[in-house]
This record gives structure tokens, sequence and C-alpha cells, in this order.
């Protein structure tokens, strides 16, 4: 089984276990909520902004409600079901990290169809349907659903730990160069050299366009084998090849004809010049007028 269908059922199984135990804490009087006993209840702060917008005040969290789940009634016209492991490998296989401009409407791009705003099918957008990364977000139907306070919710943890297993596998595959990320023409803050703020210390979205190793982690399903020190010294090497080989081939394919092209005047010309020339007589007689040949003079 390829490792996305084993990581798939992992989620899947341990999304189940989270599920199974939410039955019985929710409460019998308001459906879809959690008792304010249950352990993770608290953790939902600062979700309702359009409130907090229309009064023009700051969230004190004073007044927020505990963590809400009702997973799998949502609406099933926009996301029917959870995203399958045959959608998550075809997501995989899309070559181009973005294929125009940075925003929902992007097509054949992976980055668009991994957020869930592209068919998982066809990576064509379909802003109105969920999937991969959002439908969960859409079947969890409670917090998970709402942006200002989804991460509040432990699930959103294990979810995008998958969702970045999902990314590090697609760099592991396609190793693309980092010129690849947009460096232009991005929503505010998503350029290759923007900063992401507000956290501190201050790094550019660029330098997270690296394989997790390079960050100093790893996921255990996607590990390699240990690489000796001589082949750790030749990777490098042989990824610079790799990203340059187009251009190596181009430029061999090139010089042969070039050489062809040369070969082939210097052969004329030489032809051309032994054809012009007087003939040169040879030093000797041929042998058989050798011997009339009188070294006797006449005076």
């Amino acid at each position: 089984m390829p490792n996305a269908a084993k990581t798939v059922l992992v989620l899947r199984k341990e999304m189940a276990q989270l599920l199974v135990s939410e039955k019985t804490q929710k409460s019998q009087t308001e459906p879809g909520c959690e008792t304010p006993s249950a352990l993770r209840s608290p953790w939902v702060i600062c979700t309702q902004s359009e409130e907090y917008n229309s009064q023009q005040s700051l969230c004190n969290a004073t007044s927020e409600g505990p963590l809400l789940r009702n997973p799998g009634n949502n609406d099933k016209s926009r996301t029917p079901r959870l995203p399958s492991s045959a959608e998550v490998e075809f997501c995989l296989s899309l070559t181009q990290y973005e294929s125009g401009s940075m925003d929902k409407m992007a097509n054949y791009s992976f980055r668009n169809t991994l957020e869930g705003f592209a068919d998982p099918h066809t990576a064509i957008s379909n802003i109105s349907q969920s999937g991969l990364h959002n439908a969960l977000h859409i079947y969890m139907n409670g917090s998970m659903s709402q942006v200002q306070g989804s991460a509040n919710d432990p699930i959103f943890i294990l979810h995008h730990a998958f969702v970045d297993s999902i990314f590090e596998q697609w760099l592991r595959r396609h190793r693309p160069m980092l010129e690849v990320y947009p460096a232009a023409n991005a929503p505010i803050g998503h350029n290759r050299e923007n900063y992401m703020v507000p956290f501190i210390p201050l790094y550019r979205n660029g330098e997270f366009f690296i394989p997790s190793r390079e960050l100093g982690y790893d996921y255990e399903y996607l590990q390699e084998p240990a690489l000796d020190s001589f082949q750790e010294f030749l990777i490098p090497y042989l990824e610079q090849a790799r990203q340059i080989w187009p251009w190596l081939v181009g430029a061999a394919v090139i010089g042969g004809i070039v050489t062809a092209i040369l070969s082939s005047l210097i052969l004329a010309c030489k032809k051309k010049r032994a054809g012009t020339s007087p003939e040169i007589q040879p030093l000797l007689t041929e042998s058989e007028d050798y011997n009339n040949i009188s070294y006797q003079s006449h005076f």
C-alpha cells in the first residue's frame, strides 16, 4: 500500500477515536457543543469576528463558548465526504507548484489543489466545492470550520501535520528550485521575499520552501535509508546536475551541430585547395625508363 494511503488510514483511525470520545461529551441541550467540563471545551476564543468588527471592539474571550464539533453533519453539496488516498496521490502528481496567479482560481496548481479550491481529480478550480485540506475543516462542522478559531481544536494540529507531510512528499518527489515559488503577484504577505508576520523571529516565505529535514524535523513514514558519507557528499552535486541537465543536453546538441558544420567546411576547403594546386612531379622516373638513361655527357 502506498505511504500516502497508509497515512490517510492512520489519520482516519485517529480521527475516529477522537470522534467516538466526542459523542460522550456532547451537551444534551445544545447539539454540536461539548459540555463545559470537557477537556478541550475552554480552548476556543475570539471566533466571532463579525460581531467584534460591528462593535468596533477587541475580543477579551470572556463571552466565547466551548469547543464546537458536529462531524459529518455538514453541507453535503459542498463537501460530500472526506478526501481519499487516490485524491492525495493525484495532487502529488501535479508538477507545478503554482500555475498562474496565487489565488483560488488557479488551475493545475499543486498549491491550490492541496488547499482545496481545485478539484482533486482534475486540478481545475471549483470554489463551490471543498476538497483535500478544506474538506476536513468543513466536515468537522464546528470550530474547525471557522477560520478565526479552527486552530483551537486539537484536530487542527493533526490535520495540518498531515497536510505538511503531503507538501513534504511533493518537495521530495519533484525537487523544485526556489524560483518556482512566486516572487510577485501573490496575495499580500505571500510573495517569496515577504516576511511571515507577526511571528518572531521573522522569516521569509521562501525560507520554508525547502525539505523538512533542513528545518530540523522529519516524518517517520517518509524517512529514507541512511546514506554513507560519500553518498551524502555527492547528493548536492547530483541534484544540481539534475536541475540543469536540460541545459546540458541542449548545449551538447548545439555543440554537436556546430562541430559538424565546421568539419564539413574544413573538408570542403581542403578538397577545393587540392583541386587547384599545380601537379607535383615525382623525383624519380618510372621504373621502366630508368635503364634507358645515360650518364654520359656529349660535348
